[in-house]
């Protein structure tokens, strides 16, 4: 019997408390595996490239610059990676339509439950 590959989930957020207890949550799901974390836009890319991530967590508001232009940099750059945009900015259907149309699989705000956000890292993939 051939055992499922684990998610491998990077995490692109700029407060390191929520990137530790997103990171220690996702570990606890039996089908997923934070590979990384990230704070600095410019190390979004490079980062997912070098853990071959499968799916990002991307907030839009990291350090050194970011937002929707980033959704469509690691779009153009791993078209395998599924981004799902986990955002504390007020939500605005203009905004999800525009990270969606720019490459992005799911729209998620800061105060969803979690479980939200782990059905979108499953949404799509061979393992859930």
């Amino acid at each position: 019997m051939q055992e499922k590959q684990q998610l491998r989930v990077l995490i692109a957020e700029n407060h390191r408390d929520l990137s530790d207890i997103m990171s220690q949550l996702i570990n606890t799901e039996p089908d997923m595996q934070c590979v990384g974390q990230v704070a600095e836009a410019s190390g979004v890319v490079a980062t997912a490239r070098r853990t071959e991530a499968d799916v990002i967590i991307l907030d839009l508001m990291l350090q050194g610059g970011s937002g929707l232009p980033l959704v469509e940099e690691l779009a153009q750059a791993l078209p395998s990676l599924r981004i799902i945009v986990f955002s504390g900015v007020a939500f605005s259907e203009d905004v999800a339509r525009e990270a969606k149309r720019r490459g992005a699989c799911a729209f998620i705000t800061k105060g969803a439950d979690f479980d939200v956000l782990l059905k979108a890292v499953r949404c799509g993939s061979q393992a859930a």
